[in-house]
């Protein structure tokens, strides 16, 4: 069968207008042409689609049907050109993983800015310990503190967060300062196994020798809430504990330093709704560089 979908838009303009001479003004082409290019969709599909009249024209039975699936066709064409066209701008929803906390204390406070920049934009920001899969579209893009591995994904470093030790001056008032290899007396405040590094756990084991784990949780807000209450010293990243009023930090110097990383699929790298976000996240990152790595105050 040679029937070509250039064809089926004559017979759908014949459908609409109910002549050869309404189609070709729809269409702004003479009536002759539209007249040959029915011929030749009959001819393609082996059966009568018009009967012609003096003045105007009537659809077989069989032409009903195809003009059913034509306009099908039609619409899902118009979807298609919809969906390119807002791809080729700013529009549209792009999905961002993140961990709880850096869609807590980084991203959220500056949607707004994203949002300014390009008003089009949707953000679907899913935080959460579970790691996205990219290579499956789990989320478009992923703000990671360790680096995947997949042909399909470009992965950047975008900045340092470091950890330190935090705890509420009721606390230390009460129990006194800890020193480092010697928490006897005192409470830790940690992540749950599995959510630090090797090197990071190590040495928060080492720093708070003789300690009690009070808690572990998977949340870095739960650790902070716990902490600001008198509830232990705990470990948080450098950005939360100096943003936190309620807290001091424990120490002078950090415990550890994480990478972090933006994760793109190499296919979407270039689509302009996933660029701008991408672009944004990266340099949010760079204006918050000194308070993730724990180099400077920062505040809210």
């Amino acid at each position: 069968m040679d029937m070509r979908w250039d064809d089926l838009r004559y017979l759908l303009a014949v459908a609409r207008q109910g002549s050869l001479a309404g189609a070709a003004r729809e269409l702004r082409v003479d009536a002759t042409t539209v007249g040959r290019r029915l011929e030749a969709l009959e001819k393609a599909l082996g059966t009568r689609l018009v009967l012609r009249g003096a003045r105007t024209l009537a659809l077989t039975e069989g032409a009903e049907a195809v003009v059913a699936r034509a306009r099908q066709m039609e619409d899902s064409l118009r979807a298609l050109h919809a969906t390119v066209a807002a791809d080729a701008r700013t529009v549209g929803t792009v999905r961002l993983s993140a961990t709880e906390y850096l869609g807590h204390a980084l991203l959220a406070p500056g949607l707004a800015d994203l949002h300014a920049r390009h008003p089009g934009l949707d953000v679907e920001l899913v935080v959460g310990s579970e790691v996205a899969d990219l290579q499956r579209g789990d989320a478009d893009l992923a703000l990671r503190l360790a680096p995947p591995r997949g042909d399909a994904l470009v992965v950047r470093k975008v900045a340092e967060m470091a950890f330190a030790m935090y705890a509420s001056r009721g606390y230390l008032r009460r129990r006194g300062a800890p020193r480092p290899g010697d928490f006897h007396g005192h409470a830790v405040l940690a992540y749950r196994a599995g959510l630090t590094s090797g090197a990071e756990s190590d040495e928060l084991n080492r720093l708070t020798a003789g300690a009690r784990r009070l808690l572990l949780s998977n949340s870095s807000p739960v650790l902070r809430e716990a902490a600001a209450a008198g509830l232990g010293v705990a470990l948080l990243p450098c950005l939360s504990g100096e943003r936190d009023s309620r807290l001091t930090r424990v120490g002078a110097g950090v415990l550890a330093k994480r990478s972090l990383w933006l994760v793109v699929h190499k296919d979407l790298q270039r689509t302009p709704r996933v660029r701008a976000v991408s672009d944004w996240v990266a340099e949010l990152c760079k204006r918050e560089r000194a308070g993730l790595a724990g180099t400077a105050g920062a505040t809210e």
